[in-house]
């Protein structure tokens, strides 16, 4: 007979959403710090602007070893919102990307002498696919990838407290 919206959560998860909650921990940890060597790797902390990606790193590492372990509703909260704190400040990392990259135009080899007669459309895209400037437009984005792992492992997650871990009732 199915359950009732009503039928209590179980205390412990199934064992494979807990090995899948695991995994997408496991992921977005590797996905950092490979972002953090990458980081270390092009030196990527000259300029002021650049350090936010390290503070993001640093905060999303805070999040997945709080994920790891919630012990209670106000830990899955904080691991949430470092998160969605962290997607926002990659899309500024996309930002000033593109616009590096279109700053730095009137200087390339290719595109410096036709480049005031561009279109407005045609210069930002050259900025947005690197055809012009040293940043990769959408490398920030890695750092989304982790954050949005860290949210998917803590959906619906029994710690998140009776009114959100409603995720696993009794088959009885």
């Amino acid at each position: 007979m199915p359950s009732s919206p009503d039928a209590e959560v179980p205390a412990e998860e199934p064992a494979l959403v807990a090995v899948l909650r695991r995994g997408l921990l496991g992921v977005a940890a590797l996905s950092v710090t490979g972002t953090v060597i990458e980081l270390a790797m092009l030196r990527h902390w000259t300029q002021a602007s650049q350090v936010i990606a390290w503070g993001a790193c640093a905060a999303l590492l805070v999040a997945i070893a709080l994920a790891a372990r919630p012990a209670s509703p106000t830990v899955v909260r904080v691991a949430r919102t470092i998160a969605f704190v962290v997607c926002v400040s990659a899309a500024f990392g996309v930002w000033e990307h593109v616009e590096g990259n279109y700053d730095a135009a009137p200087l390339d080899a290719e595109y410096g002498e036709r480049w005031d007669s561009m279109s407005a459309a045609a210069r930002w895209w050259a900025a947005f696919t690197k055809s012009v400037g040293p940043s990769p437009a959408l490398a920030p984005l890695v750092l989304v990838q982790a954050a949005l792992l860290i949210l998917l492992a803590l959906h619906r997650h029994p710690a998140a407290g009776p009114a959100r871990g409603r995720a696993y009732r009794s088959a009885a």
